[in-house]
């Protein structure tokens, strides 16, 4: 890492993060080339070391995370390798579909790399994804999907049942997760690798925890059929080793997961952030499917089926 005044770095153009408070500018390297630089909130020195630390850690168990080009501490920036404009969803789109099932099979090449890492050696920069804050994360859809979004007030017996439903995904196999890993924050480079962003919240929690996010949020679902998608699943399932009965897991953690997703959503379209409104709507009627097939509450599962997403906050 040589020595680079962020401040001279030619600014090409803003990149649009995703819902976090940092900011990121594609700007222009002294010898040629693109960077992105990333900015922190005031205040967020702690958390910007620690994020460093993880890439650092990360890079170390050889997942191909951006290249750290320049740091500045006091002013809580970085500059990292550019992975270029275009993630995962928009490589795959621009693909003849029949070219894009193996290449999203390539996708599982990261979780097979976290699965080799013993979770024990894992720092402890987050806190595990265990069942307390699994049914933490339901409490989340409660309030903003149902209460606020449909104006519903569940019953004890949905309570009941997002209890059993955190219980039972807290008790599958344990691996190091991403914990945000879709097509947004995955990058299909020239040379074959995988690139891997966002990754901050690494953490330990379930084994498919990743998967569910690849195979079932943003523009996966759309871009391949079904069949695809289960094919992306098997090979996930034999590259990690995973136990059998990997199935049944896997849809009690897309269960989860996905009404995790249902409420950061209703409350990032509640704020305004209408880019989410799209992927929420797209959401709800595969959960609501999913839910049905693991035999929730009738309320639960009615509340999914209706044909007007959340509302806008007033």
């Amino acid at each position: 890492m040589g020595k680079i005044d962020i401040d001279a770095l030619p600014v090409i153009e803003t990149i649009p993060g995703d819902a976090s408070s940092r900011r990121y500018r594609r700007v222009r390297l002294p010898g040629g080339g693109t960077a992105v630089e990333v900015q922190y909130p005031p205040g967020s020195g702690i958390t910007f070391s620690k994020d460093l630390e993880v890439r650092d850690w990360l890079e170390r168990h050889r997942l191909r995370v951006p290249r750290l080009i320049a740091i500045d501490p006091a002013t809580s920036r970085a500059v990292l390798e550019d992975f270029g404009p275009c993630g995962a969803s928009a490589t795959l789109r621009s693909m003849p579909s029949g070219a894009r099932s193996a290449a999203a099979r390539a996708l599982v090449t990261p979780l097979e790399i976290l699965a080799r890492i013993d979770p024990a050696t894992l720092p402890a920069w987050n806190a595990p994804l265990d069942e307390h804050r699994m049914r933490w994360e339901l409490a989340g859809f409660e309030l903003w999907f149902l209460r606020y979004g449909r104006g519903l007030s569940p019953s004890p017996a949905v309570g009941h049942w997002l209890d059993e439903l955190a219980a039972r995904v807290a008790a599958h196999p344990r691996r190091v997760c991403h914990r945000d890993y879709h097509t947004d924050n995955l990058f299909l480079l020239q040379n074959g690798e995988v690139g891997v962003i966002d990754f901050q919240d690494l953490l330990i929690g379930p084994e498919s925890y990743d998967l569910v996010s690849l195979i079932g949020e943003r523009d996966l679902p759309s871009l391949l059929p079904g069949g695809d998608l289960a094919e992306v699943s098997a090979e996930w399932a034999r590259r990690t080793g995973a136990a059998p009965g990997w199935e049944d897991r896997l849809t009690e953690t897309a269960a989860q997961r996905g009404l995790k997703v249902l409420g950061t959503f209703a409350r990032l379209v509640a704020s305004g952030r209408e880019g989410y409104r799209r992927w929420l709507e797209e959401l709800v009627p595969r959960q609501a499917a999913l839910l049905r097939a693991l035999g929730a509450p009738e309320e639960l599962v009615a509340a999914l089926s209706g044909d007007t997403p959340p509302t806008d906050a007033r």
